[in-house]
């Protein structure tokens, strides 16, 4: 058995192949032959497994979720598949039948490894990734028949961003961005006229897999859940349509063209798109305030909010007559 060496970003949890093994056990009796880490994942630690007969495998662990909220995110997953979203994974089970792990204090699931990179920023990964997110988008989901949690039990939607800018804890840099960008407050942006469904959450184009210029995978519904299809697209687009770090004009054009050869895109959600690309923004700025700032899971990462909600406030005076 050999583990690589090789430099993990995603490797906060240090998993050495001994107790990768013990993991494994878990699941079968097969030897593990190698263990890489990979440098993705911000939230867990990921591993690919090569088995001794050559067959491969993700390991997660996670880094900052316990037992229930993994087995909530399986839970989406199960769902999707019941929904036949095609991009979506299911986590392989272990010999009890569990589709998490516990292991010592390690907590995570196990995936079937799907080869794939995740793409640079380019219209057509932008386009691909705008029909992935629509195909999400116009599931058959029925709240009478299927049950899923709300996004904003695990991630930050309109009410959440408000609460905490009106919170006197609130970080001073992040009131400020709030006030300029969002003058009138973002409760247009939880109307009950907006459609909402199943969404993502964390769309980034590095949440994805691809080969050949098509998506062969999208990855870690950690913060997926009923929400506003607007504030899923404000999060992909401002996560995935950039060039040299900021927002791009025709990447996004390019994903909204993609998105709506799936899922045209309702009068109101055109009229609310650049608020809602503003609206994603300072929900991943508050997700990494909640993680690093006050989190310290990465204190390196402490500021790195400010960048987003910068771009927030460029973002919206670029567009503010439009």
């Amino acid at each position: 058995m050999k583990s690589s060496t090789l430099p993990a970003m995603g490797d906060y949890t240090r998993l050495d192949i001994s107790k990768a093994q013990e993991i494994l056990r878990l699941y079968h009796d097969k030897d593990l032959a190698e263990l890489i880490p990979l440098s993705l994942g911000i939230s867990n630690s990921n591993y690919k497994i090569v088995l001794a007969g050559g067959e491969q495998l993700l390991l997660k662990v996670s880094n900052d979720k316990d037992h229930l909220q993994l087995l909530a995110e399986q839970s989406i997953l199960s769902l999707l598949a019941e929904l036949r979203y095609p991009y979506s994974l299911r986590a392989l089970n272990t010999k009890s039948g569990d589709t998490v792990y516990n292991y010592q204090d390690y907590y995570g699931v196990i995936y079937p490894f799907i080869e794939g990179i995740p793409p640079g920023p380019s219209d057509v990964t932008c386009a691909e990734i705008g029909r992935a997110l629509a195909k999400l988008h116009s599931l058959n989901f029925d709240s009478s028949i299927h049950s899923a949690r709300s996004h904003e039990d695990v991630g930050f939607g309109p009410f959440k961003i408000k609460e905490y800018a009106a919170s006197s804890t609130a970080q001073k840099y992040f009131v400020d961005a709030f006030e300029r960008v969002f003058p009138e407050g973002v409760d247009h942006l939880a109307s009950t006229d907006l459609a909402t469904g199943l969404i993502h959450g964390d769309l980034y184009y590095d949440n994805t897999l691809f080969q050949n210029e098509n998506i062969a995978a999208v990855l870690d519904f950690e913060q997926a859940g009923i929400g506003e299809f607007i504030l899923d697209l404000g999060i992909s687009i401002s996560g995935t349509c950039l060039e040299k770090g900021l927002l791009h004009p025709g990447l996004i054009k390019s994903y909204i063209s993609g998105y709506e050869e799936v899922r045209p895109l309702p009068e109101n959600e055109k009229k609310l798109l650049t608020d809602g690309i503003c609206l994603g923004l300072f929900s991943i700025a508050l997700w990494r305030i909640k993680r690093f700032t006050e989190g310290g899971l990465n204190p390196v990462l402490k500021d790195s909010y400010k960048d987003l909600l910068n771009k927030a406030i460029a973002y919206k005076e670029e567009n503010h007559y439009e």
